[in-house]
Formats: structure tokens, sequence, C-alpha cells
């Protein structure tokens, strides 16, 4: 079991290196007491994962100074899907990715979750709400959220896909701003998708995640005929 969850926290820590935008080349990632509470493990495996990374050339362990995101090539080049990450979609375009995938990852999350891993997901729900309330980086927390679904899901490439959308949408929220209304849908979405996944209702989780997906695209401000395309 340590092993596993070991494998399992070194695969988030570089799902959020390469979902962050400011967690390029260079940059620092957040200090181990963050990432513990982030994906709630202790400080053993959170430093097991770390050395695994860093094994793998992804991270350098800068001693008194922190862990840092060196050069490096993505297994996401390996599926043809790098240009996706550097093109400056339209929001529109991507959250039109996403209503096609994540319903999905969401349903087979549910169906084909173990216990820890549905009592995981819940957990980092419940830290993007903290982080909504206390002012804290709930948009970092919700990246960590959605990849939940995707690690529950047991498919692969979702585990390759997923990050390079959040990635592209997480550059260019960062251009356009996000919409002061976002954080109550995020907290009011996610209730409902706690509910469905308590339940173990696959095909609720897919059409909760489907309507979060359309409520924020409705936030968006698109004109009528690209949003009722959507729904």
């Amino acid at each position: 079991m340590g092993t596993k969850l070991t494998d399992q926290t070194a695969d988030r820590i570089f799902q959020m290196i390469i979902s962050d935008p400011h967690l390029g080349p260079g940059q620092k990632l957040p200090n181990e007491a963050e990432l513990c509470s982030l994906f709630g493990v202790s400080r053993t495996t959170l430093r097991e994962a770390v050395r695994s990374l860093a094994a793998q050339g992804y991270v350098q362990v800068r001693r008194g100074r922190g862990t840092f995101v060196t050069e490096r090539t993505s297994i996401r080049q390996d599926i043809g899907l790098s240009q996706l990450e550097s093109v400056r979609m339209r929001l529109q375009d991507l959250f039109e990715i996403r209503m096609m995938v994540e319903p999905d990852t969401a349903m087979l999350a549910c169906a084909r979750g173990s216990d820890e891993e549905i009592a995981d997901i819940i957990r980092c729900a419940r830290e993007v709400e903290h982080n909504i309330h206390t002012g804290g980086d709930w948009a970092a927390a919700d990246l960590v959220f959605h990849h939940a679904f995707v690690t529950a899901s047991h498919n692969q490439f979702m585990e390759q896909l997923i990050p390079i959308i959040n990635k592209a949408i997480a550059d260019t929220w960062a251009m356009r701003g996000t919409h002061q209304l976002l954080p109550g849908i995020v907290l009011r979405d996610n209730e409902m998708l706690m509910d469905f996944l308590e339940k173990r209702d696959p095909q609720g989780a897919h059409d909760a995640m489907s309507i979060h997906i359309r409520h924020i695209i409705n936030l968006l401000d698109f004109e009528p005929s690209e949003t009722i395309r959507l729904l």
C-alpha cells in the first residue's frame, strides 16, 4: 500500500507540474507542508514521491532551498498532443473538449475507483472548498481535484490528456481573468458531484460533471448560437 501511495503521489505531483502554468522549468514547488496538505499524505510519502521524480529527471532537490522543476520531455509528447498545450485556443473550444471527455471520466471514476480513491476525490473537493473560503489558491486545488477523477478512472490515456486540457484552460484564464461567480459555481457543483460519488451512481456522476461544465460555459458569455450547440 505504501509503494502504491508513493507512486500515486509522484504521479499527482507530476500532473500538477504539467498542469500549472506557473510551474515551468526552474520554478520552485510549494513547500512540504503545503504539498502534504494538498495531497493528504505524510512527509515520508511525499519525500519518497519527490525522490522518485528526481530520479526520473523531472525535479531537482536543492538542499536548503527546496524542490525545483527541471527542463523535461513530457510523456504527453508521445501521443502527439503537445501542440494542444501551446496553442492559445478559445475557452469555448477548450470547454467543448472538456464536455467530450470529463463526464465520461467522472463516470468511470465512480464505477472503477476504489473506496480509497473515491475518498480521496471527496477530500480534494473539501480542500477546494477550504481554499475558496479562506482565500487560498483554490484553482490549483481544483486541478488536483479534477485529476483525482482521472486517477480513479484507471484510464492511462486520460492520465495524459486531461492535464494538457487543464493547463491550456489555466493559461487562457490567466490571460482573460476568472469570473467572480466561478468559485460559487464550483462549490455548488462539487457538492452535487460528491453526492453521486458517495452513492456510487456512475450515471449521476457523469451528468453532474456535464452540468458543471455547462454552468461554466454559460458563465463565459458565449453567443447563444455557440452555447446552444453544447446543451
